[in-house]
């Protein structure tokens, strides 16, 4: 069980480069069991339309209830780094069945603009919420899907 990315690509392995074109994967409904082709999708451009041959069902809003951890700040990361590494975890999570990313951000300048582009995430509906962790204000949870 678990999505695979056609071409070698999957959760937690680096991301393909920008200028790679997007590859089809194998997703295996979580209400059936069917494996259905669709392609990969980014955090910005994914498609509610994608359901299974089967039953039916919406492919990319099915998960798993499970979370990842990712540190996006804390190994001399710049900005641009920082905000590259989120927006390839957030790939990953809504092409895999993830449901919540949390993300180290740290208190600075990241932390700023990870919040920044969160906001925005969310108002356009990328994403469904956010939130800076109550007890660690460097900590912020991600919920890619209801």
């Amino acid at each position: 069980m678990g999505s695979k990315i056609k071409g070698g690509r999957v959760c937690g392995v680096p991301d393909m480069k920008e200028s790679d074109q997007i590859l089809d994967m194998e997703k295996e409904c979580l209400q059936c069991g069917m494996m259905n082709s669709i392609p990969a999708f980014d955090i910005t451009d994914w498609n509610r339309n994608d359901r299974c041959l089967k039953c039916d069902d919406v492919l990319i809003l099915q998960h798993d209830g499970s979370t990842h951890t990712c540190d996006i700040a804390h190994n001399h990361e710049t900005v641009d780094q920082a905000m590259s590494k989120l927006h390839r975890h957030l790939n990953d999570a809504i092409n895999s069945y993830t449901r919540r990313v949390r993300f180290i951000v740290g208190g600075g300048r990241i932390r700023d603009e990870v919040l920044g582009l969160l906001t925005f995430y969310q108002q356009q509906g990328y994403i469904v919420s956010y939130s800076v962790e109550g007890n660690n204000a460097g900590a912020v949870s991600v919920i890619v899907r209801g």
